[in-house]
């Protein structure tokens, strides 16, 4: 099962991150070089892994 945190900034465009365990919301904006200023929705996509 992989977690994969979209960003929708407050100019139209989108971030997309894979969220590895224990990473804080902080710790994912510092990696995307985004601010909390900059964020207009957050959605987060749990995607499980079928064989």
């Amino acid at each position: 099962m992989s977690k994969i945190r979209i960003y929708t900034l407050v100019d139209g465009s989108e971030r997309t991150i894979k969220i590895k365990k224990r990473m804080t919301l902080r710790e994912e904006m510092n990696i995307l070089g985004i601010r909390e200023s900059d964020i207009l929705n957050m959605k987060l996509i749990i995607q499980d892994k079928k064989y």
